[in-house]
């Protein structure tokens, strides 16, 4: 047996998720997310001080965490906002007094995503679509493996144009942003009977629906309801947290419009992501651990 560490840098959160690691099993002992908001400390560019030292503030309490934890191995990876920050190799630098951080690729994250989505979701052809705070990837899965990943700068932080304080304002904003990237024949898989979808805020649409398929006549008048709702009814109504009751309607639209796009039937949401899909190539697959 394993004791894992996770720390996701992300857009939107900042997390610390803690594992065991049996075999092929990985189990979640414990979780912590904290909404720092990453992509709207970005100026010109570059990551403010002010949201590094929220990043290191956080950073640093994780720390605390992971020593009393005690795990066989921690793994730190930052995905999209750090990508695309001026300033990223000196916010790297920073932040190693607490962790290593890897920072993964567009193409990394999207992978490890479908890794980890196959651990839950039994498909032998599918695509898988994560939306975080910042980006959007795209992966086809051919005989049950990831092949062609590609990432978007379609995160639900990425539409400010279309949303105010948290309400849709514009869905055709939203739709066309989504088009204008998202080509089917960029995949081999062009058409998919299912779309699995991964992370937070698509996993918030479990609860709204109350079930983890959807198909895609519900998801439509699932996204109908929730565009006429502010988050603060989206939260009490279905027992999402307000932070993320801000970003699950973006979601939901760009969910439908990929269902649109690939000619998917039914939405199946899985409850694993880019963290077990990273334990299980690391620890799993290539011994890290």
């Amino acid at each position: 047996m394993k004791k894992v560490a996770v720390v996701d840098i992300g857009s939107n959160t900042v997390k610390l998720f803690f594992y065991e690691v049996k075999g092929k099993k990985i189990k979640k002992l414990f979780s912590e997310s904290i909404y720092l908001r990453l992509l709207n400390h970005l100026k010109d560019g570059k990551l403010t001080e002010e949201g590094v030292e929220e990043l290191l503030l956080t950073l640093k309490s994780f720390k605390r965490q992971v020593e009393e934890f005690k795990p066989d191995c921690t793994f730190a990876v930052a995905t999209y906002v750090l990508r695309v920050a001026e300033n990223r190799n000196e916010i790297l630098e920073r932040v190693k007094k607490f962790f290593d951080v890897i920072l993964l690729s567009g193409e990394e994250e999207a992978y490890y995503s479908a890794l980890g989505a196959l651990l839950d979701v039994k498909a032998d052809n599918c695509l898988l679509f994560d939306i975080g705070g910042g980006s959007l990837e795209v992966c086809e899965i051919l005989e049950k493996e990831p092949k062609r990943c590609k990432s978007y700068p379609l995160g639900t932080l990425e539409f400010k144009e279309a949303v105010e304080n948290g309400v849709v304002k514009n869905v055709r904003r939203i739709k066309w942003k989504v088009r204008h990237y998202v080509n089917p024949y960029d995949f081999d898989l062009s058409e998919s009977e299912i779309l699995v979808g991964v992370g937070g805020s698509v996993r918030a649409l479990r609860k709204v629906h109350g079930k983890r398929r959807i198909k895609k006549k519900a998801l439509k008048s699932i996204v109908e309801k929730l565009l006429k709702m502010a988050p603060e009814d989206i939260s009490r109504l279905y027992n999402i947290s307000i932070s993320r009751a801000q970003t699950v309607t973006v979601a939901a639209v760009v969910a439908l419009e990929l269902m649109d796009i690939f000619k998917c039937k039914e939405l199946v949401i899985s409850r694993n992501g880019l963290r077990e899909g990273l334990i299980y190539k690391k620890v799993v697959v290539d011994g890290e651990c």
